[in-house]
């Protein structure tokens, strides 16, 4: 296991990713590698490519944003840089000393020099296409023949060009919807589309300051903030890595030089880190409840194909949610519905320039509504921004009236209720589904 909550083994870690960085030497993408490290860990909200629905560019932000923040630096200056042992301001915010609002990520999501591409899902489905260099890309309309510079994507309708004084060929990580509805993920199991950033100049991620840097500090509402040490398993759960994703990417020898300096500084020797490492990390407890189900001869081949059930009857939240954003919609504001991605409200909403994080609580009867980690933190970042929509004595067929509270982090009086959950991974749940038939 490793120790994540020792604050000097943090700013060891950090110097460490620093020295990786430096050791890789120019073409080195750190930022490419944290958002790939975000794609992964919130792959379960964000929309795949095939799903049809698109995620928009305040949501990807938000969401990395989220992962990289330090829950004991302030908004304006607690954004980590892995690479670069630095922090910088969530985005929209202005660090000080800077003269304008941080966009960390928003060059990387654009295709001037981002990842995004506006392809077809069938060529972004093969490896020929993903791997091929945008100039040669039958799509592109360039300025010269043979070079990236100024070139535009003849499938974007908003006429985006590449960097006019870069020729650089990015990989291709994300679809973007040609109308502008927002991005969807390419297949984040895609080892060779990912790899030549991830392990640039054949340089493995140090696994024992990445683990660190990632988890120390975090936010406690994702989870990986409450840990005080991680496994191997831990974090390939956590980030949704499978074992030959995670020897693709990360390099956990002892032989690595940032990996050794972790290594000395926590006591061990090379044997304790060889037995980390390792593949099979389960408990004793996990591994005699595997045998246990086998003996009950449950099958370990997933089953996957569900049980289709109607809506329940109650208040489930979501006809609030639907009903808020008729009346937001009529009021003029543009309306993103967000709330499967856990990003702390449910509606993103526009107008011009004006932008509102809307978190909707409702209720059968009287209202008293119970924030989580998650949207609590929201609240507090976003301020005057975040509103809190309440219905009281909803009924979904019927006349109903929204209270907005702006603000209610700082507005609203709350008392703290802290709750203990239980995560199971999905390869746990997986290999342990039976059919219908099997309950009885």
């Amino acid at each position: 296991m490793i120790p994540v909550s020792d604050p000097e083994a943090f700013q060891t870690a950090l110097e460490c990713l620093k020295a990786h960085r430096k050791m890789t030497g120019a073409g080195f993408k750190g930022r490419f590698i944290q958002i790939f490290l975000g794609l992964k860990f919130f792959q379960n909200q964000l929309p795949s490519m095939y799903s049809g629905s698109f995620a928009t560019p305040e949501v990807l932000q938000s969401l990395l944003d989220d992962l990289y923040h330090k829950s004991s630096r302030p908004a304006h200056d607690g954004v980590l840089s892995l690479f670069e042992a630095s922090y910088l301001a969530r985005t929209g915010l202005t660090k000080p000393g800077n003269k304008g609002a941080q966009n960390t990520w928003r060059n990387n999501l654009h295709i001037q020099k981002g990842m995004i591409c506006y392809a077809p899902i069938e060529d972004l489905s093969s490896l020929t296409f993903l791997a091929e260099n945008r100039v040669n890309c039958r799509y592109l309309a360039p300025q010269r023949s043979g070079s990236l510079r100024s070139a535009e994507c003849s499938l974007c309708d908003a006429g985006g060009s590449y960097d006019a004084h870069r020729d650089e060929s990015q990989p291709k990580w994300l679809r973007a919807d040609p109308q502008g509805a927002g991005y969807a993920v390419i297949d984040l199991q895609n080892i060779p589309n990912f790899a030549p950033v991830l392990t640039h100049e054949g340089r493995k991620l140090p696994v024992l300051p990445m683990i660190i840097a990632l988890y120390h500090d975090s936010d406690p509402s994702w989870g990986i903030g409450t840990r005080q040490t991680v496994s191997r398993q831990e974090f390939m759960d956590d980030f949704h890595f499978k074992d030959s994703e995670f020897d693709a990417y990360f390099d956990a020898t002892a032989s690595n030089a940032q990996n050794a300096r972790m290594l000395s500084m926590f006591g061990w020797d090379n044997a304790e880190l060889t037995l980390w490492s390792g593949a099979s990390t389960r408990t004793p407890v996990a591994q005699a409840s595997r045998k246990a189900r086998s003996l009950r001869q449950i099958p370990f081949t997933p089953v996957l194909s569900g049980t289709p059930v109607p809506p329940p009857s109650s208040n489930t939240g979501w006809d609030a949610e639907q009903y808020v954003v008729s009346a937001l919609q009529a009021a003029g504001w543009t309306v993103h519905h967000v709330s499967r991605q856990q990003l702390g409200y449910d509606l993103f909403a526009e107008k011009g320039r004006v932008k509102r994080y809307v978190e909707v609580k409702s209720s059968l009867g009287q209202c008293s509504p119970s924030l989580t980690a998650r949207e609590w933190q929201q609240a507090l970042v976003h301020g005057e921004s975040y509103i809190l929509a309440v219905l009281e004595n909803f009924n979904p067929v019927g006349l109903n009236t929204v209270y907005w509270v702006p603000d209610p982090a700082t507005r609203c009086t709350a008392s703290e209720q802290r709750t203990i959950s239980h995560n199971i991974s999905r390869s746990s749940w997986s290999a342990a589904a039976v059919p219908i038939t099997a309950l009885a």
